[in-house]
């Protein structure tokens, strides 16, 4: 348990740091370049999310989850991802002249022939990083991300600046996975691992297969409503949704993005010791929404500030979508920790069933709310589509854990009131203000301190379990328990 907590800590560290990374970036980046250019580099990103996905056949999460690891398997995932890869590259190049004319957009030709180069640095440093994540070395993995993360970053800053356009973001993202994969190689210099082997690549494909059809159904669901706007709307209009989607997951990431990278390893090694996963799931959700609903609902209710801020006044068109999807995201809550604990548990074929059921039927949704409603539709059918997702995927999980209605509703309801007590306040500043959404940097800041005020009271007044977990964590409390009669 003290191994899984400092992996915790170091991956919770690791992700804040590449959170503000990114973040500083896209604030620098959005009030550099126009909507219609970051657009255009969106289109580009979404095509290469449902790429990157049929190299997910063979997931680095075969690694870790797998009871025994020999250097066969090792060289053998290593020869089937660069297999991959390099189909994957070279399908981009060669479709890339017809997408640009898809698109109208003869400079993705350019953009799709560099960002191919880094398929196969991101392939090393992922692979790589897998094995450091099996043994627990966490501090290594972060070193390896930040550098990489911080690299790209201050390359794509510097290339927007001197003019580079939505190119900056290609040759930025190949500097980046180049630092990347260089410092991998450095911390783990076993260079056997790319002695070509095809050694149980059955076993490998069989997990991979599952994972890559996911990966895939979940890739085309994700980028088909930036794809869509791009062609039957603008540039423009995939730039704002992406924009709405981004600072949408923030709280996401901000939550549960630091631990997701512990969880898989924690998990599976819970389950190779033969223990039950169902108490340290309720309790991960019990904390994890805590966190995530407050933040949500806060987000929602101060959107136009939080945009302004963020992205400066040109994207200020976002904050009602934020608003609508921050609202959505709400039901997501349990998405992050499903999937950890269902390939621990060997639950990949459900996994693949569950996709099956819900991203069709959520693309379809989606797909006619962009074509016939535009961006403003697409949010709202996210009301639907989300919380159907959901209710699918916590099905799948319950009947794993033998979880009741009961259990879940034991787990969450603090957290509930929580929310509800940490959006009250800034509630209550948008009616003083005449219900005016459009607060100003001076109104935001009270409003979200009043936020962290009731956040706090709600947490001691629930007894909600994150309480005692910080209570853990500060030194005066923990000093106080080694002497308390001083």
């Amino acid at each position: 348990m003290l191994s899984v907590k400092r992996a915790l800590l170091m991956s919770v560290g690791e992700r804040y740091i590449l959170m503000i990374t990114n973040f500083a970036t896209a604030a620098l980046v959005s009030r550099i370049l126009t909507p219609e250019e970051i657009g255009v580099s969106v289109i580009g990103m979404a095509i290469m999310a449902i790429a990157l996905s049929l190299r997910e056949f063979s997931s680095s999460s075969f690694l870790i989850q797998r009871k025994e690891l020999s250097r066969e398997d090792i060289s053998g995932a290593f020869t089937v991802t660069f297999i991959l890869t390099g189909a994957v590259a070279a399908a981009l190049v060669i479709a890339s002249p017809f997408l640009a004319l898809f698109y109208g957009e003869p400079n993705l030709v350019r953009y799709f022939r560099v960002v191919s180069v880094c398929l196969f640095l991101d392939a090393s440093s992922t692979l790589i990083s897998a094995l450091l994540r099996r043994d627990m070395s966490f501090g290594k993995v972060a070193a390896i991300d930040i550098m990489g993360a911080v690299t790209n970053s201050a390359a794509t800053m510097v290339l927007a600046l001197a003019g580079f356009s939505y190119m900056s973001f290609a040759w930025g993202w190949l500097i980046g996975s180049g630092i990347a994969a260089g410092l991998a190689l450095a911390l783990c210099p076993h260079f056997w691992m790319f002695k070509p082997s095809l050694a149980n690549w059955r076993g490998m494909i069989s997990f991979g297969g599952y994972n890559g059809a996911i990966a895939i159904l979940f890739r085309i669901f994700d980028a088909l409503p930036l794809l869509l706007l791009g062609r039957v709307a603008s540039p423009n209009a995939a730039a704002l949704f992406s924009r709405t989607l981004w600072i949408g997951q923030i709280p996401d990431k901000l939550v549960i993005g630091g631990a997701i990278a512990v969880v898989l390893p924690a998990f599976s090694a819970e389950v190779r010791q033969g223990r039950d996963l169902k108490r340290p799931y309720l309790a991960a959700l019990s904390l994890v929404t805590a966190l995530h609903w407050p933040a949500l609902l806060v987000l929602s209710v101060l959107a136009y500030p939080i945009v302004n801020i963020a992205l400066g006044h040109q994207w200020t068109e976002a904050a009602p979508l934020v608003q609508i999807v921050a609202v959505a995201l709400l039901f997501s809550f349990s998405f992050e920790l499903n999937y950890p604990v269902m390939v621990a548990m060997g639950g990949i074929r459900d996994l693949f069933i569950r996709a099956l059921i819900v991203f069709p039927f959520s693309g379809i949704l989606l797909s006619a709310a962009v074509v016939f409603g535009g961006m403003y539709a697409a949010a709202w059918c996210m009301l639907v589509t989300i919380p159907f997702q959901a209710y699918v995927a916590l099905g799948f999980v319950r009947r794993r854990l033998g979880l009741t209605h009961r259990d879940l509703a034991a787990a969450l309801w603090r957290s509930a009131v929580v929310a509800m007590v940490s959006a009250a306040a800034p509630l209550l500043v948008i009616a003083l203000s005449g219900f005016d959404f459009a607060l100003s940097f001076g109104q935001a800041f009270v409003a979200g301190l009043l936020a962290l005020g009731g956040w706090g009271t709600a947490l001691i007044l629930t007894r909600h379990p994150l309480f005692d977990e910080i209570m853990k964590i500060i030194p005066v409390s923990r000093w106080a328990k080694l002497h308390p009669g001083e």
